[in-house]
């Protein structure tokens, strides 16, 4: 695709009279029928790791990520016939049913949940294996996929086109430390990373189209451009990273014209505009606005001021190079706090920085001013595009230009990991056999395949987490997490719900232990976020719980108390927590009613003006004991706030009663 050295190469202006392939290789062309025939054993040993890496993943069930995308997701589960209103709507309606429920902006990723949909009206229902199986076989196309596209950017390590043989070739090298890197198993085990699997899938399909076309000049190659795209968008958005990424492949590795990557590009903006369209007509807005978000489980940068936030950000980018580098521990948890929040006297974030910026800086100098001939492939070139593919790709989950909900996660690795993956492969077949002299390839190649060995060897310690009911992969997740507050209440459920409730024939005192050791992780969660709503309604649970084995109203209304005043306004907390006051009528007055009259009137009423807050509470004090005195004078109080006259004479009447008693 680029000229090789002694090869004459195109007039300017000539339309690919001879195609780059043909200037590249005196005739033999990468792009023919035959490639995969004589590329079948690099072929096979790609999809053999992927299904030796994996295939143990097929009997494995589905996750809670799966829940809201297959097993309790209404569309999805009709089969065929949910497939117009998985793609006429919101891809979370299906399990929310309630347009207030979703998330701020919408979710449009209507492809991986219809092709769950498909799955279910071919084999039926709750059949999580064949969801897997199909996971492993597109996660195995797309390391194929990678290697053709390396072979024709880097043809030279093909074998029969001259070079390196082909297991010593930087091709076949990225595309393995593609399939086997450990950072992969969060997309590939878990059913739901289907979208990430079929995003990069529609973009390099995308990028072989458009190569195709700067190879042959073929009109038909700019729609398959234009299809990958699209259906790349429809999985995940960060596809349209691709509207720069390909452009800048075939200007430093072909001699397309600028006309004809223009062309190139202007599918793919068209591409782009069609499924903004298409994503327009279906949730009914283009971007949502997004209010200012204080919740730590929405916004989890909320309490930072702006240097804490980017310091914060450049150490998670810091980060990702040490697990793309050294993948170890691994968790799927890197919620606040398991990141840090730093400021920029914390050297970590400026090294970081530093590292970016110099990176980026030389890869830009090499793009811009090392391009003495059009296609120059010098290694030093090749470097500079394995990281600008990187610094691209992972531009839209950096929460620099768009924000997430979480500091980072290593499923947002999966594409920008393609750049990665070539600058080792480039390391150990360009760089180090340079370094090593005579035998250098061998040497390297050794090298490379023990690195390959160890990232091999995390895989499998790593998938079979995801294997069971999940209760593993929490476990080491709060391990390696101590400090998430999602880490610490997602371990606090699968106590509960796996091990109390189902263990209630034990001991009581084996019993009151384990609800004292959920209770410790779930108040773990809510010191490090008091407003997290789940782990203040699995508290009022345990606190039931807790109840029920050792009556100790003193310390259950304490603990409601400390719920309430973090958490006012948790709906489905306050139901429970309603319920299990209730069931304590006839505690102890001097207990249970201070409690209610703090509550209703103290906190709800007088802080925060929340009248019918204040009824609820005081209500439950007369119900406990009926001639309450404070109760009565408070909830008339609260009558006459509301203008009910009627009621506040009630109260005032029976409080009189009693004085005169």
């Amino acid at each position: 695709m680029a000229a090789k050295k002694n090869v004459k190469a195109p007039a300017k202006g000539r339309a690919s009279a001879a195609s780059v392939h043909e200037v590249q290789h005196d005739d033999i062309k990468i792009f023919r029928a035959g490639f995969f025939k004589e590329n079948r054993i690099q072929v096979l040993i790609l999809m053999g790791l992927s299904m030796v890496l994996y295939g143990i993943s097929v009997g494995f069930g589905y996750l809670q990520d799966d829940q809201v995308v297959i097993w309790d997701n209404e569309y999805v589960q009709k089969g065929f016939a949910g497939l117009r209103e998985i793609f006429s709507g919101d891809s979370l309606m299906g399990y929310y049913k309630d347009a207030k429920m979703l998330y701020e902006g919408g979710r449009y990723r209507p492809l991986p949940l219809a092709s769950f949909a498909i799955e279910i009206g071919l084999f039926g229902k709750n059949q999580p294996g064949i969801a897997h199986a199909v996971n492993v076989l597109l996660y195995g196309f797309t390391g194929v996929l990678l290697y053709r596209i390396m072979v024709a950017l880097f043809p030279t390590g093909s074998g029969r086109q001259g070079g390196a043989a082909w297991y010593l070739s930087m091709p076949f090298w990225a595309s393995v430390f593609f399939l086997l890197h450990p950072l992969h198993t969060e997309v590939v085990a878990n059913i739901k990373g289907r979208d990430e699997i079929l995003a990069l899938l529609g973009a390099l399909a995308a990028l072989y189209a458009s190569m195709r076309y700067a190879d042959a000049g073929e009109t038909r190659w700019l729609g398959r451009v234009g299809a990958g795209i699209f259906l790349g968008l429809l999985a995940k958005e960060n596809v349209a990273t691709f509207v720069a990424v390909i452009p800048l492949t075939l200007w430093m590795f072909t001699k397309i014209s600028v006309g004809r990557n223009l062309k190139v590009g202007l599918v793919m903006l068209g591409a782009t505009a069609l499924y903004v369209f298409v994503r327009f007509k279906a949730l009914g807005y283009m971007v949502r606005p997004e209010n200012p978000v204080d919740e730590l489980v929405l916004n989890p940068f909320m309490g930072m001021n702006i240097g804490e936030k980017f310091a914060t950000i450049f150490l998670s980018l810091g980060w990702y190079l040490k697990l793309l580098v050294f993948p170890h521990p691994l968790t799927i948890d890197y919620y606040p706090y398991h990141v840090p929040k730093v400021n920029w006297t914390d050297w970590r974030p400026l090294a970081s920085l530093g590292l970016y910026l110099l990176a980026g800086a030389w890869a830009a100098w090499q793009v811009v001013f090392n391009r003495a001939t059009a296609g120059n492939k010098t290694s030093t070139r090749i470097a500079a595009y394995g990281i600008i593919f990187y610094l691209l790709t992972l531009s839209v989950v950096t929460n620099i230009f768009v924000s997430t909900s979480t500091f980072m996660n290593e499923r947002y690795l999966y594409m920008p990991s393609v750049g990665f993956s070539l600058l080792m492969a480039w390391l150990f077949t360009r760089v180090l056999p340079s370094w090593f002299g005579k035998n250098g390839h061998t040497l390297a190649a050794g090298l490379a395949g023990i690195v390959a060995l160890v990232f091999a060897w995390r895989v499998f310690v790593r998938v079979p987490d995801w294997g069971g009911d999940g209760s593993r992969l929490v476990e080491k997740a709060v391990r390696v997490s101590k400090d998430s507050y999602r880490a610490n209440y997602y371990y606090a459920a699968m106590l509960f719900k796996e091990r109390y409730e189902k263990q209630l024939s034990g001991t009581n005192a084996a019993r009151a232990a384990l609800l004292e050791e959920i209770s410790s992780y779930l108040n773990r969660s809510l010191e490090i976020n008091p407003g997290y709503r789940l782990a203040g309604t699995m508290k009022v649970s345990v606190a039931a719980a807790t109840y029920r084995e050792r009556p100790q109203p003193a310390a259950v209304l304490a603990d409601l108390e400390d719920l309430i005043l973090k958490q006012p306004y948790n709906g489905d907390m306050l139901v429970q927590l309603l319920a299990v006051l209730k069931a304590m009528k006839g505690t102890d007055p001097n207990l249970y009613n201070r409690f209610c009259h703090r509550i209703g009137y103290d906190f709800y009423y007088k802080q925060k003006g929340d009248l019918n807050g204040g009824v609820e509470f005081l209500k439950l004090a007369l119900d406990n004991f009926s001639q309450d005195p404070n109760a009565l004078q408070g909830l008339s109080e609260i009558y006459v706030a509301m203008g009910d006259q009627q009621k506040a004479a009630e109260m005032q009447q029976r409080l009189q009663s009693l004085q005169g008693q």
